[in-house]
């Protein structure tokens, strides 16, 4: 007997059906201390993303010692950023993003 997953692709139709799966992240370890860390920090470029998240990364340099920061953006909102984007914001300590309107 043809299960119904099988059956319902060889009719070429598409399963609706929201399945519980494991998520493939983790939430990461929190941090001790951001003291010298370096700092990613992706705009969304939806309008006040990019102040929001300015005036994030002054208050954790100024207040908790935050390093360096990689600040970047996306081209366009809705869509997930560019593979090197991801890329280098991996290399830093921990990331922010924003989400502007």
């Amino acid at each position: 007997m043809i299960d119904l997953q099988t059956r319902i692709a060889e009719l070429g139709l598409v399963d609706p059906t929201d399945r519980q799966e494991e998520p493939e992240r983790r939430p990461a370890t929190p941090l001790e201390t951001l003291d010298g860390l370096t700092g990613g920090f992706l705009d969304n470029r939806k309008g006040n993303a990019d102040t929001i998240l300015e005036a994030i990364r002054q208050r954790l340099a100024d207040r908790y010692g935050m390093g360096e920061s990689v600040v970047r953006s996306k081209w366009v909102f809705s869509a997930p950023a560019a593979p090197e984007i991801i890329d280098e914001l991996a290399e830093c300590d921990f990331v922010v993003t924003a989400v502007g309107d």
